[in-house]
């Protein structure tokens, strides 16, 4: 419980500090948190080294600096829920420890009534538990900063395939999770290829923000420059894809939304014929692939052929004797 009580005490240093916005003496804000003042002294270094709160000082007092937090929203219920249900999406691709994600969570958790009271705790429970990463929130917090204050960001990436990681200027546009993947890219305008390309986070070894700034295009719209890709991918030629899935899950196709162009036909012997218009990117061939033997695709021939010869390497892969 140790990453969990310091996780708390900071959050409440940082509600302290918000609700007396003319600043404390480190004093007077151990007195309220019920610590030692060193304990303090060290809590107001975490909040600026490692959740990034700027804090100013004056006369012996301590305080946020003005402009750092949102407007106070009010959430309801169900409003709160969907919060906690998204931070549990980003979890359970993330697997990692996010002083962000606890810190949402601890103040959550300061609203709810139970049982959501208790499912956010067992949540943070189990979340001090994932490994942390602190490279990977500092980069995603100096992406965030760039894309909100339209800031050019210097990136060292290391593409797949490369043996070491090269140098660029980019123009963040959209930061897009991708749950299959695990992982979150950047869409951005790279300055060196001047086109927009994608950036997995994973793969940037270090972020700072430039000088130079920029503007998103106002024809750049997130949903329409993924609205025919499978996942992260987008490009492409935009197919129209046909796949008959089997009666046994059958159901399973019809129940859940898997892209908004999908069509469906429910055929005479229980089975159902999936009609898409995407691009036949890595993505959608893993999901394919990953129905096995319950899934046929039927159009367009050379995306049927593509499966088939993958089809066949895995059955020489299981077939070669060791």
């Amino acid at each position: 419980m140790g990453k969990t009580d310091r996780t708390a005490r900071l959050v409440k240093v940082e509600h302290i500090l918000y609700q007396n916005r003319q600043g404390l003496k480190p004093e007077e804000i151990a007195r309220l948190c019920d610590v030692c003042v060193r304990t303090t002294y060290r809590d107001l270094v975490a909040l600026e080294s490692e959740l990034g709160v700027p804090i100013w000082e004056e006369g012996g007092k301590r305080g946020i600096v003005e402009g750092y937090f949102l407007p106070p929203i009010h959430f309801s219920l169900s409003e709160a829920m969907t919060i906690f249900l998204a931070a549990r999406l980003m979890l359970s691709y993330a697997h990692r420890y996010d002083p962000n994600i606890a810190s949402t969570f601890l103040k959550l958790n300061s609203v709810v009534p139970p049982p959501l009271k208790d499912q956010i705790q067992k949540t943070m429970d189990w979340l001090q538990k994932q490994r942390t990463d602190e490279r990977y929130v500092r980069i995603l917090e100096t992406l965030a900063e760039a894309w909100v204050n339209q800031r050019t960001v210097r990136i060292w990436y290391q593409a797949l395939g490369d043996e070491q990681a090269t140098e660029r200027c980019i123009d963040p546009y959209f930061i897009q999770p991708a749950a299959a993947w695990h992982s979150s890219y950047v869409i951005a305008h790279c300055h060196r290829a001047d086109s927009i390309r994608t950036f997995k986070i994973e793969r940037i070894e270090a972020a700072e923000l430039a000088s130079e700034i920029y503007t998103t295009p106002s024809n750049f719209d997130a949903n329409e420059f993924f609205g025919s890709s499978w996942g992260i991918v987008v490009e492409g030629e935009v197919k129209t894809i046909r796949l008959r899935f089997d009666p046994e899950i059958a159901r399973i196709m019809e129940e859940t939304i898997w892209h908004p162009s999908q069509m469906l036909e429910k055929q005479s012997d229980g089975s159902v014929i999936m009609t898409l218009k995407v691009t036949d990117t890595v993505e959608l061939y893993s999901w394919i692939l990953g129905w096995g033997e319950k899934v046929e695709v039927l159009e367009p021939a050379e995306l049927r052929k593509e499966i088939i010869e993958t089809a066949r390497a895995i059955l020489d892969t299981y077939h070669t004797e060791r």
